[in-house]
């Protein structure tokens, strides 16, 4: 039995060298605390098999020799380094057992050192015992948390060698506590049952490590292809790829970017300020504006933006950008990614179709179903009327006051319902009153109310338009016109919430938010005397410029087409066309009267206009009913046009045969394509045939 357990140690001892060296250079080549820790125990165990008495042989009878403490040092450092192993191994994010069960090895170590002769059966070696149970139970938890931590392979081999392991703790706890035959059959007086666990230990778990360092490598593989995958994609993929720091300057960009820019080398945009080589001027403090709230953390990241780019050959480019930030270690904001698509192409073809369904749309009329129901809608999507929608809804969810300025007829006052019900009182009562349709003595007392025997025909108590606004809103259309005696009392209210009612002592407050709305320029009223500055300052917190009609020309046959649905639902008509004579009339009128001239004029022409065409025959009137005196384009050459523009369209632009506008005109047919061509006639696209059919 000696004899095989010297062998068996001997064994141990080229198995344990083996390993040590082999993970010893790996944890140093690879930087790995596992691998480290895992050379350092096989080299301890190397040293403690090599050291006489060879193998497991020992003799465990104190005191010990000094040979004896020195070998067995090393069996101790291997079992006081194997906690730290499996708390690394497995990733078990709690360092505190393993502090313990290495503090318990020195001390059953320090415990052998200076014991006398004893009994057989030495208090350290019992000690012992217990550590062993420690890394028992660690290995049992670190390989529960592989499992947890979905690393299958890993946990079930630790499972094995803590199943070998648990074996070897109950044998070497019957070596110790017990005296049975059991441990008289296997001789365990001469060595540990426990340091069989050393070579098992080595043994798997040096297999399992190089199994999970070939797949390492295999991945690290795969990995290197897939860099080489991103960056082929990366340089010739067709986005501009663009990485900025945070004053704009150009960090890297990939070769598609810098080709499309005009660049062979996209080493030489490094370092170049992104704003100022290539983003158009009038662009760029609001993408710069943009570029540092992103920076920042105050805008998230964006999509579709679109931007014109200044090549270097001098062609504008339209990109649509999306961006994200890039966080340095410490969660800082440092960098930003742009990643563009060169839509250029697009956007000239979106251009393209946008202006052909205009030309479509001065033909045909859509289904009344696909427009708005609601002839109070603000209808239209031109820059102009957008830009004054976004202030609109900036200010309606605060209770600042609202100064609406603009022409007659613009639609100051669904300017006010939009606001209104974009606001949090949206709930409560929305109280208008029109200044200049009241007589001057009436104005107070709309506006404030009265009590009862205030004057001879105040039999009860009135309440005024503030205090049926309170918790609401009152929209004061017409503010311009306030008689210069009522401003001041306006005032009050506005800067306090108080006011009497007209023959009352009893101050009454209020909680009123004011829409005001005025076709006059206030600041010149203010500088001429009739109209007070204070009021006026109160009342311009946030004033909105409405556009007049004619400065939103591209919202004209959106709201044509909405007039013409809500006045056919109103009179049970049904259109589908529109003479081209007739809108091009209403598309080059200036409209004076703006949105209600419009819809006046449109009115009047569906009343008139029978069958499925609609027709307008407004300018034939020099004052419409809102009394706008019309200046009519009487030249030759208009009516000229009409004419011709008129048979053609009777002859389904057929202009050559029998039945051509040539024939009933009496003219040439390259004379009539000359004068078509001199006068601007074309066909609409969509209707598009041979003129000599």
């Amino acid at each position: 039995m000696e004899e095989f357990y010297r062998s068996f140690g001997l064994v141990s001892c080229g198995v344990s060298l083996a390993m040590g060296s082999v993970y010893l250079y790996l944890g140093s080549l690879r930087k790995s605390v596992t691998y480290l820790l895992f050379g350092v125990m096989g080299f301890s165990l190397f040293i403690f098999f090599l050291m006489p008495p060879l193998g497991f042989i020992l003799d465990d009878t104190p005191p010990y020799t000094s040979a004896l403490l020195v070998k067995r040092l090393f069996i101790f450092a291997y079992y006081g380094i194997t906690p730290w192993f499996i708390i690394h191994y497995s990733g078990y994010p709690k360092k505190w057992p393993a502090y313990v069960l290495s503090a318990l090895v020195v001390l059953c170590y320090l415990l052998m050192a200076f014991t006398p002769e004893s009994p057989e059966k030495p208090f350290w070696a019992k000690l012992a015992v217990l550590h062993f149970a420690g890394i028992l139970i660690l290995g049992l938890v670190g390989a529960r948390h592989l499992h947890s931590q979905h690393q299958e392979t890993s946990s079930r081999s630790l499972y094995i060698i803590m199943a070998l392991y648990a074996i070897l703790v109950a044998l070497t706890a019957v070596n110790q506590f017990t005296e049975g035959a059991l441990g008289r059959l296997f001789n365990f007086e001469l060595f540990f049952p426990i340091h069989f666990h050393s070579l098992f230990f080595i043994l798997i778990m040096g297999q399992h490590l190089v199994l999970d360092l070939f797949e390492r490598f295999r991945l690290e593989e795969q990995l290197h292809h897939a860099e080489n995958r991103l960056k082929s994609f990366f340089n010739n993929a067709p986005f501009i790829v663009m990485e900025t720091d945070e004053a704009g300057k150009i960090l890297s960009i990939n070769k598609y970017g810098a080709l499309l820019l005009g660049y062979s080398n996209a080493v030489e945009l490094v370092g170049v300020n992104w704003f100022d080589h290539f983003v158009e001027r009038d662009d760029r403090l609001s993408m710069e504006q943009l570029h540092q709230s992103l920076i920042k953390g105050e805008t998230e990241r964006t999509s579709s933006i679109r931007t014109i780019v200044k090549a270097r050959n001098g062609e504008s480019l339209t990109i649509s950008w999306a961006t994200f930030i890039v966080t340095d270690e410490s969660g800082c904001n440092t960098r930003m990614m742009g990643v563009g698509q060169n839509i250029t192409d697009e956007e000239k073809a979106e251009k393209l179709v946008e202006q052909l369904k205009s030309e479509l749309a001065k033909e045909q009329l859509p289904e009344p179903s696909n427009l708005a129901n609601d002839a109070s809608e603000i209808i239209g999507s031109s820059k102009a009327l957008t830009y004054a929608l976004q202030k609109a809804g900036q200010v309606a969810t605060t209770h600042a006051p609202v100064l609406l300025e603009g022409e007659t007829g613009v639609g100051k006052e669904l300017f006010a319902n939009f606001i209104h019900e974009k606001s949090s009182r949206s709930k409560r009562a929305f109280v208008k009153i029109n200044c200049g349709a009241l007589p001057k003595e009436l104005i107070e007392d709309e506006l404030f109310g009265h009590e009862k025997g205030a004057f001879t025909s105040a039999v009860q108590v009135r309440k005024g338009r503030f205090e049926l606004a309170d918790g609401g809103t009152l929209f004061l259309d017409e503010i311009g016109e306030l008689p210069l005696d009522m401003q001041p009392k306006l005032l009050r209210v506005l800067q306090s919430g108080e006011f009497e009612r007209i023959g009352g002592q009893k101050t009454i407050k209020v909680n009123v938010r004011i829409l005001a709305a005025t076709n006059r320029t206030l600041s010149a009223e203010v500088q001429n005397g009739t109209f007070r500055s204070d009021l006026y300052y109160r009342l311009s917190v946030f004033p909105i410029t409405i556009p007049a009609l004619r400065q939103r020309n591209e919202d004209l046959p959106t709201l044509i087409q909405h007039f013409i649905a809500v006045h056919s639902r109103a009179y049970n008509k049904s259109f589908q066309q529109v003479t081209q004579a007739g809108m091009r009339r209403l598309l080059d009128y200036e409209w004076p009267g703006n949105i209600r001239e419009l819809k006046n004029v449109i009115e009047r022409s569906v009343i008139l206009s029978e069958g499925n065409t609609i027709r307008f025959d407004w300018w034939d009137s020099n004052e419409n009913s809102d009394g706008v005196v019309r200046v009519e384009d009487n030249s030759l050459e208009r009516i000229e046009r009409d004419h011709i523009l008129s048979v053609i369209e009777k002859c389904n632009w057929k202009i050559n045969g029998d039945n051509g506008a040539a024939v009933m005109l009496n003219m040439n047919p390259n004379t009539l394509r000359s004068k078509m061509k001199r006068l601007r006639i074309a066909r609409p696209v969509a209707d598009e045939r041979p003129q000599g059919e």
